[in-house]
């Protein structure tokens, strides 16, 4: 669609985009003239979750711990709880005035109020102090779901219901502590006060919801600890009962000490019995060499006694150093024994060196025996004497360790339940340190502030209603040429002659604009698109050079009341006006109104089905007639009625006439289709019914555009003068 196309369509619906913006715009103003006033007040808090003072407990500070602390400081705000309150400390207000304040509410909505609630049910609501009459109001609330109240607040009502508050706003001022939150309403004094009161009880929420929550856990963790500490307390006394009990001080070095002790003694006797044992083999050996060279006094009483002394001796000496390596042993006595035995030893030497000047009965010399004898007879005793002690030792080292051993796993039971309770008490206290940390910081955090206390407002919002109709008028206008474009583009039928042209595939000759009440330029619009049509039509039938006379114009149409008869009579007249002597052939039983300069004749369409006919024998009308250069034969409908098919051969020239307010169907194809075989005639369209806009596009511009009016009427007999000289005139 060109700018041109455009600038027709909206001047052709110009009542159409001004009727409904103005509509619209009425019904606006009558609308929104009774509408409620808006008014908005909001508030400002300071919260101090991210940057306020508190005590580092090791708890999470970042961003997101941030938002989680906004998240639901903000869902706190708009629960249905604190919503309910905040409603039931306005009715609380608004129902103890005694006469009406246009400082705590509006007149309607005070008129509101007293229609709602009842003098009787206000007189049992209202205390003596606001906070007294907001617990009857709640206590009215919560006692059933049929009553007044509840259904006021469970209503739709503009201030005392939970959907009010749809239009309460909480938002997080960017980055940082501050939280604004934004109330509207009808009632300005209302607006203020829901405020005030959000504040207040929001405030009293968060700070018991938080410390309530952290003293229920300090108190859990206060008597856990209580709990852990008698517990660790138990288990010590426990383990020492059983120390004390077992004489018991250190018993893993004791264990320890004891194994070692046992193994020392074991390894040291096994030592000195291989000593032992070697020392007595000697002896033995001795004793029998000297046996069978006949010494046998050696076995007398004075050497065993020596023996046996030497003995005793060895063993107090043993015994005085054992008892030295725990406890401080007595020197002199100890160096007095080693004197005495050693007294002894030189005895049982003398003793046995008493023999070596006697020789044996056989004569054989003592001296290398009686020496071995000597020192082995003293080695043993001295062995013997340790062997004993250190027996004596190992039994008592593994007697030790035998009762230490059988203590391991009572003693680690003992101190793994005390490790346990340490572990729980250090728990429990930790957790109670933490907790009393973050009641620090909840009493440091939830002690909000206000920064910008809300304020009464005094000016309305919203759009005013001068620019509430002007965007009306401009939205319905948009709309409606929108509307109206679509359609346009939708519009499927014949009434574009450039659409008509390429629908129909045949050549427009020629257009007539629509019928109706025209102005004056529009009726010399309509001649002369006439007149154009007739010079079409003497152009199209002098390009045929038909040498017969008349020459014959078929008008036809698909349906009636297509404007054949008014095309036959614009062109009768038009051609009559310029000496072009025209006849119209009318059928059977139509109906016209017959014009003065018309020769207007009846025919029969059914005579013309068979062959073979004429013209004359159609119309009735011989030779005799009056001489006419061109006859105009109107069709009846193709696609309703039977029509002259013989008088298809005879034609010079086929007009097909179409209405514009129709579509152009398969069925019209298909009818002119066939006709085309049958006729050597052009076929050409003249479309009835053109909008005025369409018609100068055939036509032209008006006569004596670019000049003055004057100039107008004094040129305009010359035009038409020049356009009927410059006429094409058929040829006879």
């Amino acid at each position: 669609m060109t700018l041109r196309d455009f600038k027709r369509l909206m001047r052709r619906n110009w009542l159409l985009l001004l009727a409904i913006p103005l509509v619209t715009a009425v019904s606006i103003y009558f609308f929104a003239r009774s509408q409620d006033k808006i008014y908005t007040s909001n508030t400002v808090l300071y919260t101090g979750i991210a940057t306020g003072s508190r005590i580092a407990n090791g708890e999470e500070t970042g961003p997101r711990a941030a938002d989680y602390a906004y998240g639901n400081m903000l869902s706190l705000m708009t629960s249905r709880e604190t919503k309910e309150e905040v409603i039931t400390r306005l009715l609380a207000t608004h129902l103890m005035l005694p006469t009406y304040d246009p400082s705590v509410l509006n007149e309607k909505t005070y008129i509101r109020l007293n229609e709602l609630i009842s003098d009787t049910l206000k007189r049992e609501l209202v205390g003596k102090t606001v906070e007294e009459t907001a617990q009857n109001i709640s206590n009215y609330y919560k006692a059933d779901n049929k009553n007044v109240i509840y259904k006021l607040i469970n209503s739709d009502d503009p201030v005392y219901s939970r959907d009010a508050f749809q239009k309460l706003e909480t938002e997080r001022m960017g980055a940082s502590d501050l939280v604004k939150v934004q109330y509207t309403s009808n009632d300005a004094a209302t607006t203020y006060q829901t405020l005030v009161y959000l504040t207040q009880i929001f405030t009293r929420k968060y700070e018991e919801l938080f410390s309530g929550q952290n003293g229920s856990v300090m108190g859990y963790f206060d008597v856990a600890t209580k709990q852990a500490y008698d517990k660790l307390q138990e288990a010590q006394q426990n383990l020492i009962a059983f120390q004390r009990e077992n004489g018991i001080v250190d018993y893993d070095q004791q264990i320890s000490s004891s194994s070692t002790d046992k193994d020392q003694a074991i390894a040291q006797y096994k030592e000195l019995e291989m000593q032992y044992t070697g020392a007595l083999a000697a002896l033995n050996s001795a004793e029998e060499q000297l046996e069978k060279r006949g010494a046998s006094t050696l076995k007398s009483q004075e050497i065993i006694r020596l023996r046996n002394q030497l003995s005793d001796l060895n063993n107090q000496i043993m015994e005085m150093e054992m008892q030295g390596a725990t406890k401080p042993a007595n020197p002199d006595k100890l160096a007095r024994l080693k004197q005495e035995a050693k007294q002894v030893s030189d005895q049982i030497q003398d003793n046995v060196a008493a023999y070596e000047a006697n020789n044996t009965v056989q004569g054989i010399p003592l001296t290398g025996v009686l020496e071995t004898y000597a020192q082995n007879s003293i080695l043993v005793e001295e062995l013997k004497t340790k062997l004993e002690v250190l027996r004596r030792q190992r039994d008592a080292s593994a007697g030790e360790y035998a009762e230490l051993a059988p203590m391991g796993a009572e003693i680690r039971n003992l101190k793994r339940a005390v490790e346990v309770a340490e572990q729980e008490y250090a728990a429990q206290l930790e957790g109670l340190k933490q907790s009393k940390l973050k009641q620090q910081n909840i009493e440091l955090a939830s002690n909000l502030k206000v920064v910008d206390p809300p304020f009464l407002p005094t000016r309305s919002e919203g759009t005013s209603m001068v620019l509430l109709v002007l965007f009306g008028f401009i939205g319905a206008f948009l709309l409606t040429g929108a509307g109206v474009f679509a359609a346009d583009m939708m519009d499927n039928s014949l009434r574009k002659p450039a659409h008509a042209a390429r629908a129909i595939n045949m050549p427009i000759l020629g257009v007539l604009p629509a019928p109706g009440r025209r102005s004056n330029k529009q009726l010399t619009e309509a001649k002369r698109a006439e007149d154009q049509l007739a010079r079409q039509v003497l152009l199209k039938l002098q390009q045929r050079h038909s040498t017969h006379s008349p020459q014959v114009v078929g008008v036809l149409s698909s349906y009636s009341g297509e404007g054949k008869t008014t095309v036959c009579n614009a062109l009768a007249s038009s051609l009559n006006k310029m000496g072009i002597e025209t006849m119209s052939l009318i059928p059977d039983g139509h109906a016209y109104q017959e014009a003065s300069y018309n020769i207007n004749s009846f025919y029969s369409p059914l005579k013309g089905v068979s062959s073979n006919i004429t013209l004359a024998d159609i119309t009735g009308r011989g030779n005799n007639q009056r001489t006419t250069d061109v006859v105009l034969v109107e069709f009846p409908a193709l696609l309703e009625s039977a029509y002259p098919v013989a008088l298809l051969e005879h034609l010079d020239l086929i007009l097909v006439t179409v209405r514009t307010n129709r579509t152009w169907e398969q069925a019209d194809r298909a009818v002119y289709d066939n006709i085309q075989k049958i006729t050597k005639a052009p076929i050409e369209v003249v479309l009835n019914g053109v909008l005025h806009q369409y018609v100068r596009d055939y036509v032209g511009a008006p006569l004596g555009i670019g000049s003055s009016a004057s100039n107008q009427s004094t040129n305009a007999p010359q035009e038409i003068d020049k356009w009927e000289q410059e006429t094409p005139v058929l040829n006879p």
